[in-house]
């Protein structure tokens, strides 16, 4: 990954932002990709962006992010910026170790109206004996 001093093309000014694997899209030794998610909110206008961004492309890209904030704020930024991704990092799993039981939820539920309601609703015909 080359640190760049040239400007981009165009500037988006990332507001919100979400992160995923891409499988589609595999990288050079087959892992998946990242997939992020931006989102820009600037006045009346919101626009989204997707990023597909192979595994071992995005360590050399952070990577030099980190150079930069290191050469701009010296270590003990870039030190905290580390610590920040790491905190971020036990969150985020957490949230997504709860998403994958709730998702694990409804793929054995009998529909999804009825594992998200707990029960009292369903979609599914209410004669099937597969509810439970």
């Amino acid at each position: 990954m080359d640190i760049r001093a040239t400007p981009p093309s165009r500037t988006f000014i990332t507001t919100e932002a979400g992160a995923g694997l891409n499988f589609d899209h595999p990288c050079a030794h087959g892992n998946p990709s990242l997939s992020l998610h931006l989102i820009s909110e600037q006045e009346d206008t919101t626009e989204d962006l997707g990023v597909v961004l192979p595994v071992c492309a995005a360590a050399a890209l952070f990577g030099a992010a980190l150079a930069n904030v290191q050469a701009a704020h010296g270590s003990a930024a870039a030190e905290e910026f580390v610590a920040d991704m790491l905190a971020f990092k036990e969150r985020a799993a957490a949230a997504l170790v709860a998403r994958l039981a709730r998702f694990k939820e409804a793929q054995e539920a009998c529909c999804q109206a009825g594992a998200f309601t707990q029960g009292r609703e369903h979609t599914c015909n209410p004669s099937d004996d597969s509810r439970s």
